[in-house]
């Protein structure tokens, strides 16, 4: 029986190579007595004319098989690792086991010719779903996210802020004064802008200042304002925060993430491959849960535990860091992933993950009910299920593989370079083949999809709305913007193709959003009585309404006094400004009156 698995096995790992000859496999063979300690080893090859059946034998006395593709003979001018076999060592016990006990087996529980296993089986349609599938335009994509609800929300607590704040004024200006919904949608409208621009880094007075940035800025609202109310933003009710924070440390923002989050899982229905990792929110204020990685480009700031769809790199779930929590006697790496994972449990998806997550524990368990869920992850090498077989690579050849199994539980030790050692773990491959590039398959999976949330992480940095705060929930605030921008576009470019039309690009979506999200205000701004005439006619360009200016006429046959002669004078005349209807005299009259044309 255990001869019938091994010659299967061997069928398995055998690669076909025309140039292979009986004189390469001598080669082959000592090259390996150089590298290897345990046993002789030899290579295998499913070629036609190469016979298998001394390898067997040999395999039976040994103990050891040994999968060879390479070249003998270095290429001048080429790199010394295109000389490195590609090869599977197995070791020669059959049954292999971790510090800690844990049992593995150096020979497949799978073969490679039977039907897929079920856990590998997905039924999924990937792409938008609930209210999120038939909207098409730039502004809804972004709405369908961002609510009306939510900037209620916002809206009613920031009013109370304001109240509170304007007390310690003397006078209460306009720039004090309280905000209404349409404002507080152009104040999104301009975060945005700034990070289509990349104007994110500006301050506030270069922002707002026409020479550097336009006149769009400006034409909004005021730089005192806009200040203002950034500074007065605040997302839940301040009376009863000390309560909530007693026993949640996030309340300051609690609802509003949540009520984002719970979108972006109902407005897409996930592919068969998925991953999760960390993303960090810059940020060097005052935080109970601010971290320090440095192998993020911020390296300080606020660490959020995130689930994204692989292929398309939507965000589907995530999670703030905020320390120690209760896990339910679960490691917090475990805790994240099942919590994470929880919407999609009983799918049969793969999650892919690094090594902060992964565990042999935690594959075994969302192999079952009710997870049923598959993981590719890799594994550090200081886990004691890890044995030590696959942990001494110093006698190793470059380019070596060794696999080990434990029912639907397959563990890879593979060796890309001296001192160097990688660890993975995978539930989905119930084999351990080797890729064309030489690399085992479930390495050349794993990199295929492990980098969405970093993919995600660097379009939220590379466009990004978010501004110096030492405010942590309002550092929060900005990143929810930037998911809600990849998020909606996301959207956007599936149901647009999906109905057979070119997508924008993703910053002339952005600008059009928040072209759309300024607009009401814009047109109530320039209704406002106090309003400068210059804004005026700024606003009306940007509403494409600009009015025509033409040289001052007559207004008829009535006559009227000058208004900027003395009043001595008393100047009749019928010219009259076309901008600001003023009546002037031939001593006066241009293309415009003298403050129409000294506010240009």
């Amino acid at each position: 029986m255990e001869d019938r698995q091994i010659e299967e096995y061997l069928n398995r790992l055998s690669d076909s190579d025309d140039d292979f000859t009986s004189q390469q496999t001598d080669a082959d063979l000592s090259e390996v007595e150089d590298h290897v300690e345990l046993d002789e080893m030899v290579p295998t090859d499913s070629d036609s004319d190469y016979d298998v059946q001394p390898i067997r034998q040999q395999q039976r006395r040994n103990g050891v098989i040994f999968s060879s593709d390479s070249e003998t003979e270095e290429t001048p001018g080429t790199s010394s690792n295109s000389t490195h076999s590609r090869r599977i060592i197995i070791p020669s016990a059959r049954n292999l086991r971790g510090k800690n006990g844990h049992k593995w087996s150096s020979m497949p529980f799978e073969s490679i010719n039977t039907r897929t296993p079920a856990r590998n089986i997905v039924h999924v349609i990937q792409g938008s779903a609930n209210n999120a599938k038939d909207i098409t335009e730039p502004v809804d994509c972004f709405t369908n996210f961002i609510t009306v609800d939510m900037i209620r929300k916002i809206l009613t607590h920031t009013n109370k802020e304001i109240e509170l704040r304007s007390l310690k004024y003397k006078e209460k200006t306009a720039t004090i004064s309280s905000t209404c919904e349409d404002e507080l949608t152009a104040l999104l409208g301009l975060l945005l802008l700034s990070a289509a621009k990349k104007d994110n880094h500006l301050t506030s007075l270069e922002l707002f200042n026409p020479t550097f940035s336009g006149t769009r800025y400006i034409s909004v609202m005021s730089r005192e304002r806009f200040d203002f109310l950034l500074n007065c933003l605040r997302f839940d009710d301040k009376a009863t925060r000390n309560e909530r924070k007693a026993q949640d440390s996030f309340a300051p923002i609690r609802e509003w993430w949540e009520a984002f989050i719970q979108i972006c899982r109902d407005s897409y229905k996930a592919g068969s491959y998925l991953t999760i990792d960390e993303q960090l929110l810059g940020f060097r204020g005052r935080s109970p849960f601010r971290m320090y990685i440095p192998s993020k480009p911020n390296k300080y700031g606020l660490k959020i535990l995130m689930l994204c769809d692989s292929k398309t790199n939507y965000m589907l779930n995530a999670m703030p860091y905020v320390g120690k929590t209760e896990t339910n006697g679960d490691s917090l790496g475990s805790y994240y992933v099942k919590t994470l994972t929880e919407k999609l449990w009983g799918s049969n998806r793969n999650v892919t993950m690094d090594n902060w997550f992964t565990s042999v524990p935690l594959a075994q368990q969302l192999l079952q009910a009710p997870y049923k869920l598959t993981i590719v992850g890799t594994l550090r090498a200081n886990k004691r299920e890890i044995p030590p077989e696959l942990v001494q690579i110093k006698e190793r050849p470059i380019g070596s593989s060794v696999f080990c199994y434990d029912r639907q539980c397959t563990l890879v030790s593979y060796k890309p370079k001296n001192n160097k050692n990688v660890f993975l773990l995978s539930t989905i491959h119930g084999n351990g083949t080797l890729a064309a590039s030489g690399k085992p398959e479930m390495i050349e999976f794993y990199n295929s999809t492990k980098g969405a949330v970093d993919t995600f992480d660097q379009m939220c940095g590379s466009m990004s709305c978010s501004r110096k705060t030492q405010r942590w929930p309002l550092c929060y605030f900005y990143g929810i913007l930037n998911m809600a921008i990849i998020n909606s576009y996301v959207i956007y470019v599936h149901n647009n193709v999906k109905l057979g039309r070119k997508p924008t690009s993703r910053r002339c979506f952005v600008k059009d959003v928040s072209e759309k999200l300024t607009e009401p205000w814009l047109r109530k701004r320039r209704e406002m009585p106090t309003l400068k005439r210059c804004l005026k006619r700024k606003i009306a360009e940007i509403l494409g309404e600009t009015p025509s200016i033409d040289t001052a006429g007559p207004s008829g046959t009535q006559k009227k006094v000058c208004g900027y002669c003395d009043y001595k004078k008393r100047r009749m005349t019928r010219f009259q400004c076309k901008q600001c209807k003023k009546y002037m005299c031939m001593d006066h009259r241009g293309l415009m009156c003298v403050e129409c044309a000294d506010e240009i």
